[in-house]
């Protein structure tokens, strides 16, 4: 019976680390407040006056101009955070997860109870948007800015160009400001940027804080741990970035980091498998204070 529970323990430390290592809600979308729909760019123009006069009205000002490349939309979005992180403003920020066990989120192949009941376990450790509202991580102005993505750096973005990004749009929203949209391709066990470092060792740890698989194992790393494998695979990572155009301040910055977890291992004669089950870790920086 020890020994079961200790695999219980085990497997739960998995994904509770995995939970709370970072970066929508339940329907993993971003949902704007009023005023900040996007601008409908195809419907005419209700003003009066000649054409001339509405397309010279409309035509954005050259220093403004609504970045349209896949560089262009990633460098503009690394001098947003970039700037962030050097002007200090104050902050609230949510971390929440959720753990599906729909068909196509959870797969266990062996130790079907066992493992059940571990996620269901592992589910404790993690909190719901509702909790995260209640009791967000503040961050002082003019503070360190450690809780801002990405953590222990003087940037809040260490890519490099566009290494790394699936996609990058952006788009003016009804209010002025801009949204950025920006997905990552699919990276196996990334590892966060060491404390003080200009450039990442993965595309995740460029723009936000993965858990480090070599962190968890070294807390499994004794006795029954050591018969354990495990990977987490981070794939349709989604970071949404709200702010001001005119002076580059953000309103907000929301990240959706999906993770597939796979994982075996044997207690005793107990056989334990997974061969998927899906996490997602919501990072969203809000009521930032300038």
């Amino acid at each position: 019976m020890k020994k079961i529970i200790s695999a219980l323990l085990v497997l739960s430390l998995i994904f509770a680390f995995a939970a709370c290592g970072k970066e929508q809600e339940e329907n993993t979308t971003t949902t704007l407040p009023e005023g900040f729909e996007v601008a409908d760019s195809t419907s005419a123009a209700k003003t009066e006056g000649t054409d001339k006069e509405i397309e010279e009205s409309t035509e954005p000002e050259e220093e403004n101009k609504l970045p349209e490349s896949l560089e262009d939309v990633v460098a503009k979005y690394k001098e947003v955070m970039d700037q962030a992180k050097k002007d200090k403003p104050g902050f609230d920020r949510l971390d929440y997860q959720e753990l599906p066990s729909d068909p196509s989120s959870r797969v266990i192949s062996s130790g079907e109870g066992l493992m059940n009941a571990a996620l269901t376990f592992a589910g404790n450790f993690m909190a719901t948007r509702q909790e995260a509202e209640k009791k967000p991580t503040v961050g002082v102005k003019g503070g360190d800015m450690d809780d801002f993505p990405v953590k222990h750096t003087n940037y809040g973005c260490l890519l490099k160009g566009t290494d790394g990004v699936k996609s990058a749009k952006c788009e003016e929203l009804s209010n002025g400001y801009w949204k950025i949209t920006m997905i990552l391709y699919s990276e196996k066990n990334p590892e966060p940027a060491a404390p003080g470092a200009t450039t990442a060792p993965s595309y995740h740890g460029s723009i936000c804080s993965p858990i480090s698989k070599k962190e968890i194992d070294s807390k499994l790393a004794s006795g029954l741990f050591k018969d354990i494998e495990y990977s987490l695979t981070y794939h349709d990572c989604e970071t949404v970035l709200i702010f001001n155009p005119e002076n580059n301040h953000i309103y907000m910055q929301e990240q959706t980091n999906r993770v597939t977890i796979t994982g075996k291992g044997s207690i005793g004669l107990i056989t334990l498998g997974i061969d998927k089950q899906e996490l997602i870790n919501h990072v969203v920086i809000q009521n930032l204070k300038y």
